[in-house]
């Protein structure tokens, strides 16, 4: 597996081998799919094969990451923890949360002026806040918050584990059995620590919540109602609870704060871009008025301006695989049981016969479309590949995540100016030539 920008590698080998590609190591099959019409055919028509996840030795088995639903096996945990988070973040109650975004992007504002320069951990802060509110009931000051660091750390190590193949162990899985101190296995010291992290952020968050209910002081969340509802669960439903209170932000706290990043990064490097959302928001709210999610149908540019985002820098470039769960024939191609299976969707989303131009960033493309095949909503990429049999598998926090991410852009472009740091002189400290993006499952 390439160690920098796989997606681009693998959409340029697709040029010269087609647009489903088998990578074979040591037996192990990977598939990769790099077109619309391949992601669609395996992934969205032939669903029921393709639900499943792999067992990825070092994130599914040496670490456990097949406990959370992003990689669960598709049964009771993904079921259950799927049912209990959608009861929660769905379209009924949109408006219960949209509130909580409300007031807490009127609490980053300060926090943005005060300090523009720290506009990542503010970010950081922002979804931590939101999310952490909802779930847990949890008030957070700043991005120290040490259930922050914690979550983030999660994140981080998931990040690094859960796209096969960044491990040896991945390839020769008979490595897990050596010991630690083996010659060669930093693996199984990096592998301890994460699954001691996970258990830690299972397990402390839910309790704090428990002891809050004990002695009258919880505030109404997420976790509490299960708590409630469920005072003596058993012990597999016990853990879905922990999970599923988890997931929320392991879920949603990476991938919105990389897409406000690029928000951000968008509007210094495209000013016009910058300057004619700007002038959608004055015209629909005035001067004196910051934006709320009633003013979305007022603001179509903005809109646009927020698929683009998710579209130029999507932040789960490869997704995250798929296993085949029988033989499978396709176009000739001989698609074996356990399989791998991995879509491109960072190919999809920069394919000219698509996307016209897909690396510049053109928010009027989806106020411009000329038939449905052109310009089609990148979020249809972004955030899972969805059949009747996989729903389970679409993003959980979709909504809350498009939420704050549109909230968050027309709250800037109503109060700030975004530009690239200078020099007192007026030189350019940064310039987009010097940004890149860290590989891994989220960019």
């Amino acid at each position: 597996m390439p160690k920098k920008n796989e997606w681009a590698v693998f959409a340029q080998l697709a040029e010269k081998y087609g647009d489903v590609m088998h990578l074979s190591a040591l037996g192990s099959s990977i598939i990769l799919l790099t077109s619309r019409q391949a992601i669609s055919d395996l992934l969205e028509k032939r669903g029921h094969i393709y639900s499943d996840r792999p067992v990825l030795p070092m994130a599914s088995g040496l670490i456990g990451y097949s406990r959370f639903t992003v990689l669960a096996p598709y049964g009771f945990i993904l079921k259950e923890s799927r049912k209990l988070i959608t009861g929660t973040i769905n379209a009924r109650n949109a408006p219960q949360l949209q509130r909580v975004i409300e007031g807490k992007v009127l609490h980053l504002l300060p926090r943005l002026l005060a300090s523009p320069n720290e506009f990542r951990p503010h970010l950081r802060w922002l979804v931590a806040s939101i999310v952490l509110q909802i779930t847990h009931g949890r008030d957070i000051s700043d991005s120290s918050d040490p259930l922050v660091q914690l979550a983030e750390l999660v994140n981080e190590q998931f990040s690094a584990t859960a796209t096969p193949g960044k491990f040896l162990v991945d390839l020769f899985p008979f490595l897990r059995h050596v010991p630690e101190w083996f010659p060669g296995a930093g693996f199984k010291a990096f592998a301890r620590e994460a699954r001691d992290t996970i258990d830690r952020i299972l397990d402390e968050p839910y309790q704090e919540v428990k002891e809050q209910m004990l002695l009258g002081k919880a505030i109404p969340s997420f976790t509490s109602q299960i708590i409630e509802n469920n005072p003596n669960p058993k012990p597999e439903d016990l853990f879905v609870h922990k999970m599923a209170s988890t997931q929320f932000y392991l879920a949603g706290a990476d991938t919105s704060v990389s897409a406000l990043e690029t928000m951000f990064l968008i509007l210094a490097l495209y000013p016009d871009i910058q300057r004619k959302a700007q002038a959608e928001v004055d015209a629909a709210l005035g001067s004196h008025q910051l934006p709320k999610f009633s003013d979305r149908d007022s603001l179509p540019y903005v809109a646009a301006l927020v698929k683009e985002i998710h579209r130029w820098k999507p932040v789960a470039p490869l997704a995250l695989p798929h296993l085949a769960m029988r033989d499978d024939t396709y176009n000739g191609y001989h698609i074996p049981k356990g399989a791998t299976v991995i879509a491109n969707s960072w190919a999809i989303l920069h394919d000219p016969s698509i996307y016209p131009d897909p690396f510049e960033v053109k928010p009027e493309r989806y106020l411009e479309r000329k038939g449905e095949d052109a310009n089609p909503d990148p979020e249809t990429f972004s955030f899972g590949y969805v059949t009747r049999i996989q729903i389970a598998r679409i993003c959980p926090g979709q909504i809350l995540a498009e939420d704050t991410i549109f909230l968050v852009t027309a709250t800037v472009l109503t109060m700030f100016n975004v530009a690239n740091a200078q020099t007192l002189d007026g030189h350019v400290i940064r310039k987009d030539e010097d940004i890149d993006y860290v590989g891994g499952t989220i960019t």
